[in-house]
C-alpha cells in the first residue's frame, strides 16, 4: 500500500447551524504524484429537517437533483424523484400502511387490508395479482393455523401452509404453480382459483428441536436433510437421505469452530477437510485450503491485506508456476485501489485463447490443465466518473480489449459504446430499467420491475428464442422458462425451484431433480434424473463445491474427491478461464461467481436484481430505497474483492449500538461490548449513555482484573468504544425526524421520576439511533459469537427473529429507514392520545405501565412490550414466517452469558482464546428482569 498517495485525503462532512449535515467532502487520487480531486455530495433540508434533495459529486448545480423528496403532513415520504429510478407516488394510510402507488411507468398498485391491518389483496394494473386468506377461531383450521396465513395466491401460484409449530415456525409449506405464464387476475371463489392451477402440489416439510432450530428439511420429491448442530447451535453436520434409498449419506462430517466462532475445519462427506486460518489480530481470513482424503492439496488460497482490510494479493500456492513463451505465469492476483477504495487495477490469470470479456463464457479448457501455454497473463485498469460509473475498462492480456463507457449527463445511466452512437431515452425505461442487453437481446420489465424476459436470439420471420422469469409474492425467482428454434420446433426447457430442491426438464425428454445443501461455507448438489439421463454420468451424482472468500465456486469435486472442474474469475465476475474434465459434466455447473446462479444470457440472478459482470453494474436500480450511494447501478462500492452483496440490495451500515442508563455498565455487559469490537474490528461502537463515568469506572476495573480476558479486551478495545450522550442524539434527530420532541419527552419521562423504565428507554434508543445513523443495535446482555460482516436488509430493517418470536434485543435499519420512523410514529401516537383501554385515565399509562407487576394486560411487563417493546415491533413485520426471513438477523451469531464468572486461578490456567466464550449460550436470555417492581419503589433499572 503506497502511503503517500493516502495522505491528505480524510473524509469530510459539513454541517449547518442545525448540525445537519448539508455537504460530504472526500478526496479523491490514483497516485501518489497527482493532486486529490474533491468529491462533494450535497444535501438540501425542509423546515422541518428532512432531506428533500440530494446530488452526487457529479451534477452541475444547476442540474436536477439526484433524489428529491416530497414528504406528507405526517413526515411520511410522498414523492420521490430519482434520476436513476424514476418517480415514484405513495398514499398511505392512517396507521403508515402502504394503500396505493405510482411509477413513472404509470404502474399502478393498491393493497387491501382488513380491520387488523393484514393484506387481504394487492391489485396492479386493475388485475388481483395476490390474496391472502388467514387462520380463524373455527375447528376446520387446525394445526396451530389460527391468524396465520393458510394460503397465499400470488404471481406464481398458490402456496399453502397447512401445518406451523407451536412457537410459529412453518412445518409444511406446499407449492402449486399456475397453469398459465401470464399474469393472474385471480377471483374471489377459492374453487376458481383452483381451476387456475396444476393439479400435483409440491410439499416441503421442516421439523425443529425445542429451541427452535430447523433439525430437518424434506424437499417436495422426499429427499431428507438433517441438520446437526453443537452444543452453542451452530452448524455442525448435514445428512441426505434421499428418496427411496433407505440409508443416508453425510454430506458435511464435521465442522470445528475457534474461540471467536470462525469455522477452522469442514470435513465434507467426500472426505476432502477444508481448512480457514485467521489473522490473530484483526481476524481477517489468511489462508483458505482445502485437502482430498488421500493428502492430495486441491486448494491452498493465501491473502494479503492494507491495513484497512483490502485485499492485495491472493496466491493460490496449490497451482504450479507456468512459463510459455519465456514469460512466467504465477498463480497470483495482485489488486490496487485509489483512495476511495475503489479497485484500478488488477492482476491474474485468464485462458489464452477464446477469452470473453462480454456475456459469453471463455472457451472449456480439458483437465488436467497440462499444457502450459493454456493461460497467460493479464493486467486490468479501471477509471471512474466522479459519481462511480466505469468509464474505461482497459485489457492488457494475449489479447488486449478495451470497453470504453457513456454515461448519461443527467443520471447514473450507463451504455457501454460498442456500436458507436447510444441512445439513453430508448434504452432505459422511466424506472431506469435497461431495455437491451446487447444488440438484438430485448429485455422485458413486469409492473414490479422485476426482469419477466430476455431474448437471446432475435429473429425476422420466426419465433425469438428467449427465456422467461416467474416470481413468487416475496419477488423471489421460482420458475425459469427457455424456449428456443431447432429444425421447426419449439424446444423448451424449464427450472422449478423449491426449497432444498430445482426440478429441471428439457425438451428432449429429460427430468433432473437437483438436491441443494449448504454444506458450510460450501455447497452440495446431488443430481438425481428421473430420464434422460447421459450415459458418462453416473446417477445420483454428488458435487461439492468449494469456494473463495466471496463464495465464489472455484472447485468442484465428486463424492471421491475427483476433480469435476475449475473455474476463477475477474474481479467483477467475468470468468477468466475455467476447465473440466468433461464438457457434459460441465454443463451442469450453474452456480458461479459470488455464489450466483448464472443464466443462459450470462446475467447473475442475485435475488432482487439481476448483474452483469461485463458491465460491472446492476441492469436496474436498487429497489430498497435505503441506499447511501447515491449511484444506485453501482455494484459493491467498485470494490468487488472486499464486499459481497448476497441479494442484489444495500447493506446495514457497519455501526453498533449500545445503551446503558442508572449507573455504571456492569462488567458483564462490557464485556460484551468490547468482545463486539474484538470479533467485528470493522465496526464502530458507540455506547449510548448520560455519563462518561458509566464507561470508564467498570473500564478502569477490567483494565486491572485478575481476570486475563477483562485485561486483554480492556486495554486492547477500551479505547475504541465511543461514549455518546443521548441528548445530543435527540439534538440532531430534530433535523431529520418531525416528532423528534415528543420522543425525546417519552425519553425523559422515562429515565426521571419514581416510574422510570430503562427497558422502554432503551427501546426509544434503539430505534433512534439506527434511524439517525443506521446500523445495529444489541441490548447490553447480548453477545456476539461470529464475525457479523456486511448485514443485508432487502427492506432496510432487520430484527431478531427465532421460534416464530420477535424480540427487539437486537434490531438493525438503515439511515432513516422507513420501517424504523413508523415504530417511532407509532411510539409517539401511542404516549400522547389516551386510549379506551386506559380506562380514560391520562395517568394510567405513565403510572400503571410503571407499578403494576406480574404479566397482567396492564401489568409493567404488558404494556412496556406493546408500547415500546417486541409486541409492538412485530406489528410492521409480515404475516408469514416464510416472509420474516427477508426481516431477521443471522440469529445462531449471538449470545448470552449463562453465569458472570469463572474461578479466576482455572482461567489463568487456560488461553486468552478459551476463555473468550465462558459460559455463553446460543440465543437471549430475555429474563426481563425490569419488568419486577422493587419494593419501596417503583422503579427498575
Amino acid at each position: 500500500m503506497n502511503r503517500a498517495m493516502h495522505a491528505h485525503t480524510p473524509t469530510l462532512a459539513v454541517t449547518d447551524p442545525r448540525s445537519l449535515t448539508v455537504r460530504g467532502i472526500a478526496f479523491l487520487r490514483q497516485d501518489s504524484s497527482q493532486p486529490a480531486d474533491e468529491r462533494v455530495t450535497h444535501q438540501t433540508y425542509d423546515v422541518a429537517g428532512r432531506i428533500i434533495a440530494q446530488r452526487d459529486p457529479r451534477p452541475s448545480s444547476d442540474a436536477l437533483p439526484t433524489i428529491s423528496t416530497l414528504h406528507s403532513l405526517s413526515g411520511l415520504s410522498l414523492l420521490t424523484n430519482s434520476v436513476d429510478a424514476g418517480r415514484q407516488l405513495v398514499l398511505a394510510g392512517e396507521a403508515g400502511q402502504r394503500l396505493a402507488s405510482w411509477d413513472g411507468r404509470g404502474s399502478e398498485r393498491n393493497i387491501e387490508y382488513d380491520v387488523m391491518l393484514r393484506p387481504l389483496a394487492i391489485i396492479e394494473q386493475g388485475r388481483i395479482v395476490e390474496r391472502f386468506s388467514y387462520g380463524n377461531m373455527d375447528v376446520t383450521f387446525g394445526h396451530n393455523q389460527c391468524n396465520q396465513l393458510v394460503r397465499h395466491d400470488d404471481t406464481a401460484g398458490t402456496r399453502f401452509f397447512p401445518d406451523y409449530a407451536l412457537q410459529g415456525a412453518l412445518l409444511t409449506e406446499a407449492r402449486q404453480f399456475l397453469l398459465s405464464l401470464d399474469v393472474p387476475d385471480w377471483p374471489v371463489a377459492e374453487a376458481e382459483r383452483d381451476a387456475l392451477l396444476e393439479p400435483a402440489p409440491l410439499q416441503s416439510r421442516w421439523r425443529f428441536n425445542a429451541l427452535g432450530e430447523a433439525i430437518e428439511q424434506a424437499d417436495a420429491m422426499g429427499n431428507r436433510q438433517v441438520f446437526g448442530q453443537t452444543v452453542a447451535g451452530q452448524s455442525k453436520t448435514l445428512g441426505l437421505t434421499q428418496a427411496g434409498i433407505s440409508q443416508p449419506q453425510a454430506l458435511l462430517a464435521d465442522t470445528r469452530y475457534n474461540a471467536l466462532n470462525q469455522v477452522e475445519q469442514e470435513t465434507a462427506g467426500n472426505g476432502v477437510v477444508s481448512l480457514y486460518s485467521y489473522d490473530q489480530q484483526d481476524g481477517r481470513l489468511t489462508g483458505l485450503s482445502a485437502i482430498s482424503a488421500d493428502g492430495t492439496l486441491l486448494q491452498q488460497l493465501d491473502y494479503s491485506y492494507d491495513p484497512v482490510g483490502n485485499i492485495l494479493l491472493v496466491n493460490d500456492t496449490s497451482q504450479p508456476d507456468r512459463y510459455c513463451n519465456n514469460q512466467l505465469i504465477e498463480p497470483i492476483s495482485h489488486y490496487r485501489y485509489d483512495t476511495l477504495y475503489q479497485l484500478i487495477e488488477a492482476t491474474g490469470r485468464e485462458v489464452r485463447n477464446g477469452a470473453s470479456h462480454g456475456p459469453e463464457m471463455p472457451g472449456l479448457q480439458p483437465l488436467p490443465t497440462i499444457d502450459p501455454c493454456q493461460v497467460s497473463n493479464y493486467k486490468q485498469r479501471y477509471s471512474y466518473d466522479a459519481a462511480g460509473n466505469l468509464l474505461q475498462m482497459r485489457h492488457e492480456g494475449a489479447h488486449n480489449f478495451t470497453r470504453n463507457m457513456h454515461v448519461a449527463p443527467d443520471s447514473n445511466r450507463s451504455l457501454p459504446d460498442d456500436d458507436g452512437e447510444v441512445d439513453f431515452v430508448t434504452s432505459f425505461d422511466a424506472n431506469g430499467n435497461l431495455l437491451q442487453l446487447v444488440r438484438g437481446q430485448a429485455m422485458r420489465w413486469d409492473v414490479r420491475n422485476q426482469l419477466a424476459l430476455v431474448t437471446l436470439l432475435q429473429r425476422k420471420s420466426a419465433p425469438n428464442d428467449e427465456e422467461r422469469y416467474v416470481y413468487d409474492g416475496q419477488g423471489q425467482r421460482c420458475r425459469k422458462i427457455t424456449r428456443a428454434q431447432a429444425s421447426g420446433r419449439t424446444l423448451v426447457n424449464e427450472v422449478r425451484y423449491v426449497p432444498g430442491l430445482e426440478i429441471r426438464t428439457t425438451a428432449d425428454g429429460e427430468i433432473l431433480n437437483v438436491v441443494t445443501a449448504q454444506s458450510g461455507r460450501n455447497r452440495v448438489q446431488v443430481l438425481h434424473w428421473e430420464a434422460g439421463k447421459p450415459g458418462t454420468i453416473a446417477n445420483d451424482q454428488v458435487r461439492y463445491s468449494l469456494s473463495d472468500h466471496l463464495g465464489s465456486s472455484t472447485l468442484e469435486l465428486d463424492q471421491q474427491g475427483g476433480l469435476i472442474s475449475q473455474e476463477s474469475y475477474y474481479p467483477f465476475g467475468g470468468t477468466a478461464w475455467w476447465a473440466a474434465r468433461s464438457a457434459v459434466e460441465a454443463k451442469y455447473k450453474t452456480v458461479r461467481y459470488s455464489g450466483k446462479e448464472r443464466d443462459a444470457s450470462g446475467l447473475y440472478y442475485y435475488g432482487y436484481r439481476y448483474y452483469a459482470p461485463w458491465l460491472q453494474r446492476w441492469i436496474s436500480p436498487d429497489i430498497s430505497g435505503e441506499d447511501t450511494d447515491l449511484n444506485l447501478y453501482k455494484m459493491l462500492k467498485n470494490n468487488p474483492l472486499n464486499h459481497v452483496d448476497l441479494k442484489g440490495n444495500v447493506a446495514i451500515p457497519l455501526n453498533a449500538h449500545f445503551y446503558w442508563e442508572g449507573g455504571d455498565i456492569p462488567i458483564p455487559h462490557l464485556q460484551n461490548m468490547l468482545l463486539f469490537k474484538e470479533i467485528n474490528p470493522d465496526y464502530q461502537v458507540n455506547v449510548w449513555t448520560s455519563k462518561v463515568k458509566h464507561l470508564l469506572t467498570p473500564l478502569a476495573v477490567m483494565s486491572e482484573s485478575n481476570d486475563p480476558a477483562e485485561r486483554h479486551l480492556a486495554l486492547a478495545h477500551g479505547d475504541s468504544l465511543i461514549q455518546r450522550n443521548p441528548e445530543k442524539l435527540f439534538s440532531s434527530l430534530g433535523q431529520a425526524y418531525p416528532n423528534a420532541q415528543k420522543l425525546e419527552a417519552i425519553y425523559s419521562r422515562e429515565t426521571n421520576g419514581p416510574y422510570k423504565n430503562y427497558a422502554a428507554a432503551s427501546d426509544v434508543i434503539e430505534l433512534a439511533s439506527t434511524y439517525m445513523e443506521g446500523g445495529l443495535y444489541m441490548d447490553a446482555d447480548v453477545a456476539v459469537g461470529q464475525p457479523l460482516g456486511s448485514l443485508d436488509a432487502p427492506h432496510g430493517f432487520l430484527v431478531h427473529i427465532e421460534n416464530g418470536l420477535t424480540s427487539n434485543a437486537i434490531l438493525a435499519s438503515a439511515p432513516r429507514g422507513k420501517i424504523a420512523g413508523e415504530i417511532m410514529d407509532t411510539i409517539v401516537d401511542l404516549y400522547t392520545r389516551s386510549p379506551g383501554m386506559m380506562d380514560d385515565n391520562e395517568n394510567y399509562g405513565w403510572e400503571k405501565k410503571r407499578s403494576t407487576p406480574g404479566e397482567g394486560l396492564f401489568s409493567r411487563l404488558k404494556l412496556t412490550m406493546h408500547m415500546t417493546g417486541p409486541s409492538l415491533v412485530r406489528n410492521f413485520l409480515p404475516a408469514t414466517a416464510e416472509e420474516n426471513k427477508a426481516y431477521a438477523v443471522p440469529h445462531d451469531k449471538f449470545f448470552y452469558r449463562e453465569t458472570p464468572y469463572t474461578n479466576n486461578t482455572q482461567l489463568e490456567q487456560r488461553s486468552l482464546s478459551a476463555i473468550f466464550f465462558r459460559n455463553l449460550r446460543h440465543g437471549l436470555n430475555g429474563e426481563g428482569r425490569w419488568a419486577n417492581v422493587r419494593p419501596g419503589r417503583k422503579t427498575s433499572i
